[in-house]
This record gives structure tokens, C-alpha cells and sequence, in this order.
């Protein structure tokens, strides 16, 4: 098993660097209308946390499975957020403050846009992982966004950095977007297993429909207090769900997760923020 073995170094560099390059065309390919843009970016990303979470798949058909899968949540999304992005820079740039009130307007504007900013960066990542309603999109984003700051600042800088490199060297543009996505997937990975340990569970067997939280009832906890979830019944589905009848735990398949919302909101932000 040397450098340039099947498991070596030179091979996994080549297949990292061939997924993204593929990626980044398909995105491209999914993003044609504009207005797919969210549907593309929230398939490019199904691929790759499965890959930051170590597991493989068949990234052609995973892309286009997520991309049918979620293109009406994730087009809404999207929608919403170029609406906001472009009221926001209209008021910004196209409007002139002369007074004390006028200047508070424009500051709260600017706060506005970097929250615009750091949700539009977690909303497409959590559609693609968990089935979340409209809002809870834009309300989970949020908070992630704010509580792991770490990770938000630092998934922005390498945003920021590969915008540099496409302007720096435009070709570069074709397999950008599978860059920024490919290596901020770790860093989404990193938060999302926080509330959702299980995901991507490495053993599967059989398949049931997907599991949901209560979200009305207090959370339950088994002997190792890792929390447990209770199916919500006449709830859609998204796909079916893996689990193995001998296990003690529930295991599910991903894009089925649902996020632990209670247990976001019952963890101090405070306390022990692991970064």
C-alpha cells in the first residue's frame, strides 16, 4: 500500500479532485434556469456531507436523486433569499441617508445582509441533510449560523477565498462551486452531528419509512442519553429509511433526518462550544 497504491495518497488526492471537478460542472449544469440555483447547490451538497461523514455513494445519481428530491423546498429558499438580497442591496446602495435615522436604517440594513448572508450558507446544507419545514429552514439556519460562529466565519472565508481565485483566474470558475461546497461540507458535517449523532449510520438493513420528532412533546432519552425520536404520524416523506430490527437505536438514511430541534434549543450556547 505505498503512494501510488489504490489506498495510497495519490489516489485518494485524484479522487478528491475529480469529484469536485464534476460536481462543480453538474452545478453548473442544475444552475442553467438561474433559478435552480438552490436546487443545485443543495444536491452538490447531498453528495459531498455524505462524503465528509465517510460515506461513499454514486455521486451521479445521488446529485440528480437530491436534485428531484428537493427542488421545490430548495428553490422556495432560494427565491426568498434573491428576493431579500436584492431589496437589501436596492436600499444599501441605491439610497442616500442624511440623517441620524437614516444612518441606523442603513446599520441595521448591513446586519441584516450578513444574516441574510450566514443563513443563505447553512439553509441549502440542512435541506439537503434533514426535512425541515419553510420556516424551520430559515429559523434552524439561523441559529446554527449564530451559535457555531467558528464554523460560520470560517466556511465565509473560504467562500471569500475561492471568489478571489475566480476572479484571479476566471477558468477556475467551472469547478469553483464544487470547491466551496466540497471542503465546507467537513465544517456543516462538524455541526450537524452535534444535534444528529446518527448521521449516515454505517450499518443498514431492511427499510422502513422515515422517522420524525415530536416537536410538540418533550424529547425522550434512552440509558445512554442520546435522544430518541418519535414517529409523527400523516407526516410527508421524503424517501425510505434504514434500520436494523436487533439494533438498540434508531438508524436513519440520509435526506430522511430530521434535526433535533428541541435539543438545539435545550443546549446552552454558552456552554462548551466545541469548534
Amino acid at each position: 500500500m505505498g503512494f501510488f497504491g489504490i489506498d495510497g495518497p495519490f489516489f485518494r488526492i485524484g479522487t478528491v479532485i475529480a469529484d469536485v471537478m464534476i460536481l462543480g460542472i453538474l452545478w453548473i449544469i442544475g444552475s442553467l434556469p438561474i433559478v435552480t440555483i438552490g436546487a443545485s447547490t443543495t444536491a452538490v451538497f447531498y453528495v459531498t456531507t455524505k462524503r465528509a461523514n465517510g460515506r461513499d455513494g454514486y455521486l451521479w445519481a445521488d446529485f440528480w436523486k437530491s436534485y428531484r428530491l428537493n427542488f421545490f423546498a430548495s428553490t422556495k429558499v432560494f427565491l426568498t433569499i434573491f428576493i431579500i438580497y436584492a431589496i437589501l442591496i436596492f436600499n444599501i446602495w441605491g439610497l442616500s441617508f442624511e440623517n441620524d435615522l437614516g444612518n441606523w436604517i442603513l446599520a441595521i440594513q448591513f446586519v441584516v445582509f450578513i444574516e441574510i448572508t450566514f443563513i443563505s450558507m447553512y439553509a441549502f446544507p440542512l435541506i439537503s441533510r434533514f426535512e425541515l419545514k419553510y420556516i424551520q429552514v430559515f429559523k434552524t439556519a439561523f441559529i446554527l449560523a449564530n451559535r457555531h460562529i467558528l464554523i460560520t466565519i470560517s466556511n465565509l472565508a473560504l467562500l471569500v477565498g475561492v471568489v478571489f481565485m475566480v476572479d484571479f483566474m476566471p477558468p477556475f470558475i467551472i469547478i469553483a462551486p464544487g470547491v466551496y461546497i466540497y471542503f465546507s461540507s467537513y465544517l456543516f458535517v462538524k455541526a450537524f452531528k452535534k444535534y444528529r449523532p446518527d448521521l449516515d449510520p454505517e450499518l443498514a438493513v431492511g427499510q422502513l419509512e422515515p422517522l420524525q420528532l415530536d416537536l410538540d412533546k418533550d424529547e425522550k432519552k434512552d440509558e445512554g442519553n442520546e435522544p430518541v425520536s418519535e414517529k409523527k404520524e400523516n407526516e410527508p416523506k421524503k424517501e425510505t429509511v434504514v434500520y436494523i430490527e436487533e439494533a438498540e437505536h434508531q438508524y436513519y438514511d440520509s435526506n430522511s433526518n430530521v434535526l433535533n430541534l428541541d435539543r438545539l434549543k435545550n443546549i446552552a450556547g454558552d456552554k462548551k462550544e466545541d469548534e
